[in-house]
């Protein structure tokens, strides 16, 4: 009889503890906000652009102005001012329900997944309580277009695609009726319909950062999850096309070193290239052999970025990095055929950091299939 490592037990003795403490949350509703959005519609998912602050120079601070790199309070995760917007709920949506199903796989407990499905019941599918079917109001700029979110309000759905995985394990254990998945299925294909045809969704398709790679990541996971093999292929081709605007040669990340906090921004994009490279392959499209026209491959740009990694970073970063999200992207990339040197501080991957912040990119337990 084989056993399991002490290193995998204690992650997922961890896992358990951390579904344990989702139990104890939710489940969530986009109504349970305490600042209506623009529309006066509950049911609209809303939250302020995290960058835009009132105007000095104007008397009413309209139209707000961008701050790189400064957040307005209630727009950092999980603050107590979080609550009066939908950004935090939204990923405790995300975060939970991949945990729980991962606990009940692992335990075998049911208590797990009965959690994740009155997640995705209130917040999806109860009339009463659902979310309304596009992102109209999220990361809106006061005295901007209206009113409305703008288009790099979109990334704020980008971790559906580890979620809609999650549900994968809800939709076979039978517990959601046929009702549910068809009401499910209806969200996902209007909102799809809506990243597809409506104004933010075509420009954010436009990004040429990683806005535009993350919305690949949306449109491909919610194609596979309806059964909609056209528009994944459609987007799937368009991640290819993306590489060379993303990538230098020498895997240098130009859009990114522009930010005020490129570290971040260079890992986060990486980081996004990573699960759209995972998604692709499943589907015979292997992205890490890809090489683009300009000579740009994510090779490159994983010994680019791990390359510094250990070194004083040479760029602009007005705010603190965790060094850990190194690692995750250092696994990736070996695992994909990817010659690298070890990190400095190189830790087994079952006692690597299972979680890290929602910004980052990085499902939780990201060890874990």
């Amino acid at each position: 009889m084989l056993t399991q490592a002490p290193a995998l037990i204690d992650l997922k003795l961890a896992l358990v503890t951390a579904a344990d403490e989702a139990l104890t949350r939710g489940p969530y509703s986009v109504i349970d906000k305490q600042t209506l959005p623009p529309s006066g519609d509950v049911h609209d998912y809303f939250h302020p652009a995290p960058y835009f602050w009132p105007n000095p120079d104007t008397r009413d601070g309209l139209p707000y102005v961008m701050r790189d790199g400064m957040r307005v309070p209630g727009t950092v995760m999980y603050e107590p001012e979080s609550e009066r917007y939908d950004r935090t709920r939204l990923q405790r949506v995300f975060d939970d329900t991949r945990v729980l199903c991962l606990a009940c796989r692992e335990t075998g407990e049911r208590r797990y997944l009965d959690h994740a499905r009155a997640i995705l019941v209130r917040f999806f599918v109860d009339p009463a309580t659902r979310m309304t079917r596009h992102l109209k109001y999220a990361q809106v700029r006061a005295g901007h277009n209206q009113n409305m979110g703008s288009a790099t309000g979109l990334i704020e759905m980008k971790d559906l695609y580890f979620y809609l995985k999650a549900t994968q394990t809800l939709i076979r254990s039978g517990l959601l009726t046929s009702r549910e998945i068809q009401e499910f299925r209806s969200w996902l294909t209007s909102y799809l319909n809506w990243l597809l045809k409506s104004k933010q969704g075509v420009a954010e398709c436009q990004a040429r950062n990683n806005h535009g790679i993350y919305y690949d990541l949306q449109v491909s996971a919610i194609a596979i999850a309806i059964g909609d093999f056209a528009a994944l292929k459609t987007t799937l081709l368009r991640a290819v096309a993306r590489m060379p605007q993303h990538f230098a040669p020498d895997g240098s990340q130009p859009h990114e070193l522009a930010r005020e906090t490129s570290q971040h921004y260079c890992c986060f994009n990486l980081q996004g290239w990573i699960h759209i490279a995972e998604i692709a392959k499943g589907y015979g499209l292997d992205l890490w052999e890809y090489q683009a026209p300009n000579g740009a491959n994510l090779r490159n740009a994983a010994r680019w970025l791990i390359d510094l990694a250990d070194k004083e970073w040479p760029y602009r970063q007005i705010d603190e990095f965790d060094h850990d999200r190194y690692v995750p992207i250092w696994y990736a990339a070996v695992e994909n055929g990817t010659d690298l040197a070890p990190l400095a501080v190189h830790p087994e991957k079952n006692t690597a950091k299972p979680l890290f912040h929602p910004h980052d990119g990085i499902k939780p337990f990201w060890q874990l299939p």
